[in-house]
């Protein structure tokens, strides 16, 4: 997998020029290209803003229209921006936006980029990828087959790359883009059943991920997320962090045949008066505390009236309270009465590369864009991706109560549960 773009804060980039007023206008380059690389002229396009989240306000905001603009003959946009709504500088704080700007579809492909900049900036062309999902079926089974990912987004001529002395090497590290990689996501009735990161085609989803929901869909995304500095007459030095985000049209998948024994039993906790929302088929993601704060629980737990011989489990979307360490263990384990529990199986479970995170290169500007898609395909986190995992079950014991603990690598202790979609239990 490629190595996630680390760079500095932007406010930690800028270079003493001359100083900017909030009243002052900043420009934003831009440049919209059809599927071809051709031009895309005479398109209105609409630039949004929406607030940083920081410590003093840690919560994301939805994106509000900012400016409009309207592409040139030659596909060019120019977007002016007042420094100030870049940049608040308050007594205690400074607060920093972001802004995206999003291409129309084009035969279902789209392409935006959202991004953190304080003076005159180039950001990437907005070109779509065409990936060509195809969803077929071969001796083996169902198939997806799709394209090759999109490029790097090219670096302007008037652009450079960031390069930061690590004090490791005799020269400075240059910061090149994250290479986009195919994400390969299965869309169900009310959430995403699956999910996979830098997938080869064909990929083959196994029955146990598609279950038995109707009306699923696959879908084939890229990002890539990355900095730019310029020098802009007369100005300070301008630093830009983006991420531009592609995505295919959705491709309808045959329905499933495996019915989980799982489907609308009980399980522990639950909202007070209602069914089990993870149990329920909707896919829709569930806390599994209701109060304020969000402290998770240790275990989630499901119970049948009759005893099963469960062989396999899927669990969908699973988070943790506090995000959990590089590597976890995903603990399944069975009981009769509910008091005396085995295991029946467990799987180890990569969280994140340890080393890639903590690296220099992470560029704080970029650690809120996961769900910035303005087309309604729900969140893409390259850096944190979301959890699907599978469990092999013995299928020998029988059991009226099975759970799900989530441990540290080793099960040296077990990480609290904040959600998850859906756990399904297969005999």
């Amino acid at each position: 997998m490629p190595r996630l773009l680390r760079c500095l804060p932007v406010v930690a980039l800028l270079v003493t020029g001359c100083d900017r007023k909030p009243e002052d206008p900043v420009f934003v380059y831009g440049l919209l290209q059809h599927l071809d690389g051709s031009p895309r002229p005479d398109v209105a396009v609409t630039l949004e803003r929406t607030r940083q989240p920081s410590y003093e306000h840690p919560e994301n905001v939805g994106f509000t229209p900012y400016t409009e603009a309207r592409s040139e003959g030659a596909g060019n946009v120019t977007l002016e921006v007042l420094h100030g709504d870049a940049l608040e500088e308050r007594e205690y704080e400074r607060l920093q936006y972001r802004f995206r700007l999003a291409a129309p579809l084009e035969e279902g492909h789209g392409v935006y980029t959202s991004f953190v900049f304080e003076d005159d900036v180039e950001i990437p062309p907005l070109r779509p990828w065409a990936p060509n999902l195809t969803v077929g079926r071969d001796a083996e089974g169902l198939a997806l087959s799709f394209d090759a990912p999109p490029p790097v987004p090219p670096l302007p001529p008037s652009g450079r790359l960031l390069q930061l002395d690590t004090g490791q090497t005799p020269d400075p590290v240059t910061l090149e883009p994250w290479e986009p990689y195919p994400v390969v996501q299965l869309h169900g009735p009310g959430g995403r059943l699956w999910e996979v990161h830098d997938a080869a085609a064909p990929w083959r989803p196994n029955p146990y991920q598609l279950e038995d929901f109707a009306g699923v869909e696959a879908q084939v995304r890229a990002v890539s997320l990355g900095t730019w500095i310029f020098r802009p007459l007369a100005s300070n030095e301008s630093t830009v962090s983006f991420r531009v985000e592609w995505r295919g049209p959705r491709v309808p998948v045959p329905v499933g045949t495996l019915h989980p024994v799982s489907r609308g039993v009980s399980c522990t906790p639950a909202p007070v008066g209602e069914p089990c929302p993870y149990t329920d088929g909707f896919l829709r993601k569930a806390r599994t505390t209701q109060g304020a704060v969000d402290s998770g629980v240790d275990q989630v737990v499901l119970e049948w009236d009759a005893p099963i011989r469960p062989r396999h489990a899927v669990i969908r979307e699973v988070e943790l309270s506090q995000g959990g360490p590089p590597k976890l263990l995903f603990q399944v384990e069975g009981s009769l009465d509910g008091g005396s529990w085995a295991s029946l199986g467990s799987a180890p479970y990569v969280n994140y590369d340890d080393v890639e995170i903590r690296d220099p290169r992470f560029s704080t500007a970029l650690d809120h864009t996961a769900e910035d898609s303005p087309y309604g395909d729900g969140p893409l986190d390259v850096k944190r991706p979301a959890r699907f995992i599978e469990v092999s079950l013995t299928g020998e014991v029988p059991v009226r109560f099975v759970r799900l603990r989530v441990f540290t690598e080793g099960g040296s202790w077990t990480l609290p549960i904040s959600a998850l979609s859906e756990f399904s239990v297969f005999e």
